[in-house]
């Protein structure tokens, strides 16, 4: 068992990725070293969004904490999101692919995008203005 301090400590990698095809992006994380999940990619076995759309390069890489993996992966989804339209970016909780099309469903899609998902994430990289 992992104690609460081994939680806090330990740590994974945060990515985001360049598709093949223009204007597409993926978000993960990865508690294994990046070489071996990028060689996933590449071999198209690591995600069905990279299946579909390639591995062109890493567009950025950074070590977070893994107590915190899911928040940070569901920020770069957002802010990658908020620049490129959601239905362009897969990552974090953001993951359905359809074989036809690209479009996200309204009850995955939040709010902020026109879907019906209440989100409380997206904070980090774009804090909301108050």
């Amino acid at each position: 068992k992992i104690s609460h301090w081994n939680k806090l400590t330990m740590v994974c990698t945060l990515y985001a990725l360049v598709c093949k095809t223009p204007g597409h992006y993926y978000t993960g994380t990865t508690s294994r070293p990046l070489y071996v999940r990028l060689a996933e990619h590449r071999q198209g076995v690591a995600c069905k969004w990279t299946q579909k759309h390639g591995f062109k390069r890493v567009l950025f890489s950074c070590t977070i904490p893994l107590n915190r993996c899911r928040e940070f992966e569901a920020d770069a989804w957002m802010y990658l999101a908020r620049l490129h339209g959601p239905h362009n970016v897969r990552g974090g909780d953001v993951t359905v692919v359809d074989r036809h099309t690209d479009i996200i469903p309204n009850w995955i899609l939040p709010k902020e995008f026109g879907g019906e998902r209440i989100c409380d994430w997206g904070f980090l990289v774009n804090p909301p203005n108050n």
